[in-house]
C-alpha cells in the first residue's frame, strides 16, 4: 500500500516551524542576531501609532518603560520607608513620653497631645471604658463598654485597628472639639486580651486613613497604652 504522500511533501511539511518552536530558538541562541545587522533592521513591528518601527526600536521603547517603571517602583519604596522612618519616630518620642506619666489621665493627654502634632493627624483621642478601676481617675474621657460596643460591634469583636470613611455623627462623638472637619478615622483598640478602651486618631480628607492603610505602628501604640494605663489601675 502506498502513502498519498509525496516525500517533497512530506519534507515541506517537516520544515514548516511554528512562532513558538522560533521563539524557543531565540531564547536558547541570544547571540544569533549578533553579525546580522541587516536583518535586524530588516524586521518592523506594528507600532501603536499605526506606523511600523524596527526591532531595535522596539527593544529600546521596551526598555525605556521597564526603566520609568523600576523609577517609579524605587520612588515608591523610598516614599514608603521614609514614611516608616517617621512613624518610627513618633512613636518612640510618644513612648518616652507615656513612661514619664504617672497618672491616667496624664497618659491619655500626653498621647493626644504628642499625636495631634503629628503630619496627618488633625485630631486625637483617647477613650477609656468606664470601670471601677478608673472611677476615681478625673479628667480623662471614658465611655461605657456597652455604648461603644453598639456603636463600634466590629472594632471590639475582632479588636484590631480599623481604618475609614466616617459620618458626621460618628465624628462628632470621636472627636467633640473638630468634629466639623474630620472626615476619616483610624480607631486602635487599647489592648487586645483585656481591652481598655480606644485610640481614635482623625483626618480632614475622607479617603486618608482607609482600610489600605498599614495599622503596625498604631497597633503597636495600642499595645503600649494598655501597658501603661494597666500598670496605674492595677
Amino acid at each position: 500500500m502506498t502513502s498519498d504522500v509525496s516525500p517533497l511533501s512530506h519534507k515541506e511539511h517537516s520544515t514548516d516551524l511554528t512562532a513558538e518552536q522560533v521563539a524557543a530558538y531565540l531564547k536558547e541562541h541570544p547571540e544569533f542576531f549578533v553579525d546580522r545587522d541587516s536583518l535586524l533592521a530588516e524586521i518592523t513591528l506594528p507600532h501603536e501609532s499605526g506606523k511600523a518601527i524596527s526591532l531595535l526600536e522596539r527593544q529600546v521603547k521596551i526598555l525605556r518603560e521597564r526603566t520609568i517603571e523600576s523609577r517609579h517602583t524605587l520612588n515608591t519604596l523610598l516614599e514608603n520607608a521614609k514614611y516608616n522612618d517617621q512613624l518610627f519616630n513618633v512613636t518612640r518620642a510618644l513612648v518616652i513620653a507615656l513612661l514619664m506619666e504617672d497618672e491616667v489621665a496624664q497618659i491619655a493627654s500626653a498621647t493626644e497631645a504628642n499625636l495631634c502634632t503629628q503630619p496627618g493627624i488633625d485630631a486625637c483621642s483617647v477613650i477609656l471604658f468606664e470601670s471601677e478601676h478608673l472611677k476615681n481617675v478625673e479628667h480623662a474621657r471614658q465611655e461605657s463598654a456597652e455604648f461603644l460596643q453598639q456603636n463600634f460591634p466590629t472594632l471590639l469583636r475582632d479588636r484590631r485597628t480599623q481604618c475609614r470613611a466616617i459620618d458626621k455623627e460618628t465624628a462628632a462623638f470621636l472627636f467633640p472639639q473638630r468634629s466639623g472637619t474630620i472626615r476619616s478615622a483610624a480607631l486602635c483598640p487599647i489592648g487586645r486580651e483585656r481591652m481598655l478602651g480606644v485610640l481614635a486618631i482623625g483626618n480632614k480628607a475622607q479617603e486618608y486613613f482607609n482600610a489600605d492603610l498599614d495599622t503596625m505602628f498604631l497597633d503597636f501604640i495600642g499595645e503600649v497604652l494598655e501597658s501603661v494605663i494597666a500598670r496605674k489601675i492595677n
